[in-house]
């Protein structure tokens, strides 16, 4: 199918509070909040800014989609799965 390792990606993302205005007590513990994520894709590149993930991808012509760009230091692991 392809060569690049299929990925299951744990990584922290930023977030925000859907209201315009808030009380001082609602933004402090919202600022204890994070987004935990999950991805999972194909590895397309791993470098020390940015891991690289393709979601979909089309055999016949080599196409990658829904193709990621998460910070490395927002990861918190990377776990790879075989292919059979």
């Amino acid at each position: 199918m392809t060569e690049k390792p299929f990925v299951k990606v744990c990584w922290q993302d930023a977030c925000d509070l859907h209201e315009t205005w808030v009380e001082a007590e609602a933004a402090q513990k919202f600022g204890e909040e994070l987004a935990e994520v999950v991805s999972w894709g194909w590895l397309i590149s791993k470098t020390p800014k940015y891991v690289t993930l393709a979601a979909d991808f089309i055999p016949d012509s080599g196409a990658w989609g829904r193709v990621t760009k998460i910070p490395t230091k927002m990861c918190q692991t990377i776990e790879e799965f075989k292919q059979s």
